[in-house]
């Protein structure tokens, strides 16, 4: 780990596009080292090329965020320095009725969104207890409502939001923060092209940019007398 005396350590799981991927930027470009965790190690590597060609300073770290052994491998790493934040990004979706989902299916999106958020928590908690952490789930904000044709993935991010206000309660006395970001629709590729015509319903009239979404996810990361919330930022669209 490249990390200098005395510099903030981030880890960003999904760190290789979209939302996860602003998160490290941003960090970065604020003097943090940044870790960047995912499945693909060439989006890692462009991502921290970007960071390393601004001036700042990113190790990758190719990992699937189901995978236990693999993420303590990442703890063993980082447990002497500790972590200061953890910005949980990893995830994945499709489209499927509940009638037409397979099994495989159903426990590919619980175990990355839900299983994934606890691994994670779990496995870095020496390293966020260390240096009093935070840690941010980003959740797609489907959980808030019934969503027909994604029953897996609304149920998953409802049981994160769960779990963050659980480990929110227990890891208080550490002075580990734990929240989440729920965006809406998002100008990012992950978007799935059948939501597009629905950004007409949202109140302010236009998805929301990475950005407006990293600028939530930061402000909840470092905001130090907040812990077990979930800040929705979807352009109003939850009030319709």
């Amino acid at each position: 780990m490249a990390a200098s005396p005395g510099q903030k350590i981030a880890v960003v799981a999904g760190g290789g596009s979209g939302i996860g991927q602003g998160c490290a930027i941003r960090l970065a470009s604020a003097g943090c080292h940044v870790i960047l965790v995912g499945r693909t190690m060439a989006k890692l590597e462009e991502t921290a090329a970007q960071i390393e060609s601004a001036g700042g300073s990113a190790t990758t770290f190719p990992a699937d965020v189901r995978d236990w052994d693999r993420l303590g491998e990442l703890q063993a790493i980082v447990e002497g320095e500790g972590v200061d934040l953890l910005i949980n990004s990893a995830g994945g979706q499709f489209y499927a009725h509940a009638e037409d989902l397979s099994r495989n299916g159903w426990q590919a999106v619980v175990e990355t969104n839900l299983n994934g958020s606890f691994f994670l928590s779990r496995q870095l908690l020496p390293a966020l207890r260390k240096r009093r952490g935070s840690i941010v789930h980003i959740v797609a904000n489907l959980w808030q409502r019934g969503a027909a044709g994604m029953a897996h993935s609304g149920a998953a991010r409802a049981g994160v939001v769960n779990l963050m206000r659980s480990l929110a309660i227990e890891w208080a006395a550490d002075g580990i923060r734990v929240n989440a970001v729920s965006p809406g629709f998002t100008d990012t590729p992950a978007l799935l092209g059948r939501y597009h015509p629905l950004v007409e319903k949202v109140p302010l009239g236009r998805m929301g940019s990475v950005d407006e979404v990293v600028d939530a996810i930061l402000f909840m990361a470092h905001a130090e007398y907040i812990t077990g919330e979930v800040l929705t930022i979807d352009g109003g669209l939850q009030l319709i």
